[in-house]
């Protein structure tokens, strides 16, 4: 109780003391050299202390941030966007992360994918179906199994790509191994040379992924308030 009271008595000096620190809609996130101005309402509340998100000046210098982006805001600016399913919103949910000059090779390496692609080692069983929906091909580690799946733009047939981006469009996963039930599919895009998003579609809306990146693209771009002088 006395510690308690004991922040509380702070919380009301500081806010008699610091008029420009007051209960605002953003928090400004520094990631290495980036700054980012983020609307309350994309910050998902995570944490027993969220409510500090909301003072506004302060500003944290942090690796990375957690957005959510609600089915409904999805949708007012994709139009094929399902923003519920069962009454649950189909929000959207992610990261942005600061990469080094050496961790980006991991996103940019096709062979990865090599034995996937040629069906060898252990994936010699592998099952390839083409979704009609999304126009993907669901690319599934064995036959009948359905608990893990990679997403490509294209079958994987001939030789494998040289570039990641001309095949691989998302990794997928759900509730059962026998049938596609509860799937959510994760892909990563650069907004920067050094900065990741990681974020999740459910399948249902997965045909509407491009638009889905444009959007997020178009938003941590206004998100973004200046590039701060490299770090020494």
């Amino acid at each position: 109780m006395k510690k308690l009271n004991i922040l509380i008595c702070f919380l009301i000096l500081a806010c008699g003391s610091f008029p420009q620190i007051s209960f605002g809609s953003e928090v400004i996130y520094s990631i290495d050299t980036h700054k980012f101005s983020v609307p309350q309402k994309n910050i998902p509340d995570i944490s027993p202390w969220s409510w500090l998100k909301s003072l506004v000046g302060l500003d944290q210098d942090v690796e990375s941030f957690i957005f959510e982006f609600s089915g409904d805001e999805i949708k007012s600016h994709v139009d094929a966007y399902t923003p519920t399913r069962n009454s649950l919103d189909q929000k959207i949910i992610g990261a942005i992360y600061h990469v080094s000059q050496n961790e980006k090779s991991r996103f940019y390496t096709p062979e990865k994918y090599s034995n996937l692609w040629y069906a060898t080692k252990g994936y010699g069983s592998r099952e390839v179906l083409f979704d009609e929906n999304s126009g993907y091909y669901f690319v599934f580690e064995k036959k009948g199994y359905r608990g893990l799946f990679y997403v490509f733009s294209r079958p994987p047939e001939g030789e494998l790509p040289a570039s990641i981006d001309e095949f691989f469009v998302a990794g997928c996963s759900g509730s059962s191994t026998t049938e596609l039930r509860h799937v959510s599919c994760s892909t990563q895009i650069f907004i920067a040379h050094d900065l990741v998003v990681d974020f999740s579609v459910s399948l249902e809306n997965l045909a509407s992924l491009v638009s889905v990146i444009s959007f997020l693209k178009a938003t941590f771009s206004e998100w973004r308030v200046s590039q701060l002088d490299a770090k020494a």
